[in-house]
């Protein structure tokens, strides 16, 4: 690739990027329009076998919207230094060992490579890091330049 195409896809994508995040802006606005519009419907949600609800209304070309209502989620792990943790034990009380697993996590320390480096051999300290590591994707961002006014 030639230094000029490189920047014609540089200038193409940039303004790709702007136009879909004016775009994903206005679509926010018509969900949250949507959102505000079901709630003024509650007879006329359908309730789902999860215990969610749902509103449906159709467009003047025969498409559809739904508006899901889910049922709040439970919390994937309470931390035992949470506030909400000491409420749990005083309700569930003797029941506690019924409703929930006791689970035991490691969460690595702040520096974590730094701390790995320092106490452990280094390919000892390699082996832990790559243990405790997720593989993250490349990420592309972009820096809008001020617009030329001809």
């Amino acid at each position: 690739m030639t230094n000029i195409q490189l920047k014609e896809l540089v200038t193409k994508a940039v303004t790709l990027h702007r136009d879909i995040a004016a775009q994903n802006e206005r679509l926010k606005k018509f969900k949250a329009d949507l959102i505000r519009e079901a709630r003024r419907h509650k007879a006329d949600f359908t309730h789902t076998d999860s215990g969610s609800s749902r509103w449906t209304v159709s467009g003047t070309d025969g498409c559809i919207a739904r508006v899901n209502f889910p049922v709040p989620a439970l919390l994937s792990l309470v931390d035992s230094e949470s506030e909400t943790f000491d409420n749990i034990l005083a309700i569930a009380g003797e029941c506690m060992d019924q409703l929930f697993e006791s689970v035991y996590y490691l969460r690595p320390v702040a520096d974590f490579r730094e701390e790995a480096a320092r106490a452990l051999p280094g390919r000892e300290a390699d082996q832990l890091i790559d243990l405790c590591q997720n593989t993250s994707a490349p990420r592309v961002s972009f820096e809008t330049a001020e617009s030329k006014v001809a």
